[in-house]
């Protein structure tokens, strides 16, 4: 009888072990072996030889979860919100697919303009790529394939490091020059489907072959960064147009936090001559547009000069955007031809998000709400082309109502419309306008 009152009492401990925590187990065990002890129900011996084992299972149970948590320390981390990235437990290296798609649906009015209207729908951007990094260097490389040929946008290597509260970066390769807000701000968060006509174009370079350096504040309050580049890669290799320099600042006087802040930026540009010819043409209304009505050329360009100023407010769910641009194309045989425009815009969120500021720039948004974000914007520009015995001038509104469902998601409805229009220097009776839509998803 004492037999199986013992082995009873040893099964119903085991079992007991077995549903605590791995420490509770062995300190249970171990005081329900020495009170079996004490009172006799098994022997010293016993007592030792299963002291022994409970010990030798702690002491295993200890080792397993040590090299679980060493393996656990070394795994790799992944990131799946809003994006996909792998990155070493160290962070010493990444690695994140990229890209985007911009699916639009254009109806144009010319306005009895001559030119052909448009109704249909068109890729506009089709984005793939991957960038990362390797302890303080960098990677990135991003094509677009809407046209059916692949179109290089960002391919270039980077180095970046920190001191005494400021950040010092150099990228070598094609990437955005330091010059103009509305042309570096990425179109996967403008406010508007198109950019303001003087933007993202010869007289507003994006993205050019060269090396760019960055100077900046910790917390990028404030930027200087310069660049020495030579054409836009095509075919593998950048044109041969003379060489770009190019050199921007920001600086915020006021910050209450990023949420509420101003931001003041300047740029000048120097583009040098080779006595090749320089072109500026621009369409009014959409990506679409049949005609091009504001345009001028240089055969023999002697070199341009140009300068941006620019503002960026943001307080609360409001934003306001400004930037003017002058630009002065050099011509051996005749007279400069001067092109200046500017753009002024305001944007609210009905919901309550606000815009997001990221290193001088504007970034995405994430809604509050699982219903989704809302965004209604307003903007004006205005682009004047002066050059002997033509003057080309164009006023435009432009009216935006955002949906963002997701982070990485968002509908657009635009309203495009000319208010005054000048070509080669007289008047024109037509005004043209352009109803837009378009679904976009980034990663």
């Amino acid at each position: 009888m004492k037999l199986k009152t013992s082995s009873l009492l040893i099964a119903g401990a085991l079992f007991g072990a077995a549903v605590l925590p791995a420490q509770a187990n062995n300190d249970a065990m171990m005081d329900l072996l020495k009170v079996l002890r004490d009172q006799g129900t098994i022997t010293s011996e016993n007592y030792e030889l299963l002291s022994n084992a409970s010990k030798a299972d702690a002491e295993a149970v200890e080792a397993v979860k040590n090299d679980l948590a060493a393996a656990k320390s070394d795994m790799p981390k992944i990131t799946t919100e809003g994006k996909i990235k792998i990155e070493s437990a160290d962070g010493n290296w990444s690695f994140q697919p990229i890209g985007r798609v911009m699916w639009d649906a254009i109806n144009t009015d010319e306005d009895d303009s001559g030119a052909e209207d448009f109704q249909g729908t068109e890729l506009r951007r089709a984005r793939l790529g991957f960038q990362g990094s390797i302890y303080d260097w960098g990677y990135k490389f991003e094509a677009d394939f809407a046209g059916g040929d692949a179109s290089i946008k960002d391919a270039y290597v980077d180095y970046g490091t920190k001191f005494s509260g400021n950040s010092f970066g150099v990228k070598l390769g094609q990437s955005h020059i330091p010059f103009g807000l509305n042309t570096a701000v990425s179109s996967k968060y403008m406010s508007f489907m198109d950019r303001p006509l003087f933007a993202d174009s010869s007289i507003s370079p994006a993205r050019e072959s060269g090396v760019v350096a960055k100077f900046a504040d910790e917390k990028y309050r404030w930027m200087v960064s310069a660049g020495l580049t030579n054409g836009a890669i095509s075919s593998g290799s950048t044109d041969s147009n003379g060489s770009t320099f190019a050199v921007r600042g920001s600086f915020v006087p006021f910050m209450q936090d990023k949420n509420h802040l101003l931001q003041i930026g300047a740029g000048y540009l120097n583009k040098g001559g080779d006595n090749g010819a320089f072109k500026f043409e621009q369409r009014l209304v959409s990506h679409k547009d049949a005609s091009k009505h504001l345009k001028t050329s240089v055969s023999d360009h002697d070199g341009s000069n140009a300068f941006t100023v620019d503002a960026l407010g943001v307080y609360g769910s409001f934003h306001a955007m400004a930037e003017y641009l002058d630009y002065s194309i050099e011509s051996q045989a005749s007279s400069d031809t001067d092109i200046d425009g500017y753009a002024v815009e305001a944007g609210y969120f009905l919901t309550g998000e606000s815009l997001k500021w990221k290193n001088g720039y504007t970034s995405g948004i994430t809604p509050k709400s699982k219903m989704g974000a809302w965004q209604i914007a307003a903007r004006f520009e205005s682009l004047n082309i002066d050059e002997i015995g033509a003057e080309d001038e164009a006023d435009k509104w432009s009216l935006g109502v955002n949906y963002y469902p997701t982070q990485n998601t968002r509908l657009m409805l635009n309203y495009d419309k000319v208010t005054d229009l000048s070509v080669n220097g007289s008047s024109v009776n037509y005004e043209p306008s352009a109803l837009k839509f378009r679904a976009q998803a980034y990663w």
